[in-house]
């Protein structure tokens, strides 16, 4: 799980810089969004720790931001936000948190979800973590 300063820097950087559709956070909602149009979700599915001196211990992981296009309206716009989003945290440093290079957007199998489409990236990061 990732450490909680990296979730919420990533939070706010997302918030600041991308404002193209609702951007939900992991764990804010208990049913899928009913809302018209696309939707965007921040998770932070997998991260490891490291310990690299006797203080300092290095954090590695990816969060993945999912878009949710309405079924049948195609991908290109899905696919330019998420482009968007990949650039604002491709080779950036803030708040401690190192970025690198995302993936495109992905789709796999269960993709199409009912009213939804999904596609996404997920942005790899380290943080060091002192104490």
């Amino acid at each position: 799980m990732a450490h909680l300063s990296v979730v919420k820097a990533v939070e706010a950087r997302l918030a600041a810089g991308f404002n193209k559709c609702t951007v939900y956070v992991e764990n804010s909602f208990t049913e899928t969004p009913d809302e018209a149009g696309a939707w965007a979700l921040l998770d932070f599915p997998w991260c490891r720790a490291e310990w690299i001196t006797a203080d300092e211990f290095e954090e590695e992981g990816g969060f993945r931001i999912l878009i949710a296009a309405d079924s049948g309206s195609g991908t290109h716009e899905a696919r330019a936000w998420l482009d968007e989003i990949a650039a604002l945290f491709r080779g950036q440093s803030f708040e401690g948190v190192q970025c690198y290079a995302p993936q495109s957007p992905s789709t796999n199998d269960r993709s199409a979800n009912g009213s939804f489409f999904t596609l996404s990236i997920t942005v790899p990061y380290k943080f060091v973590i002192e104490g």
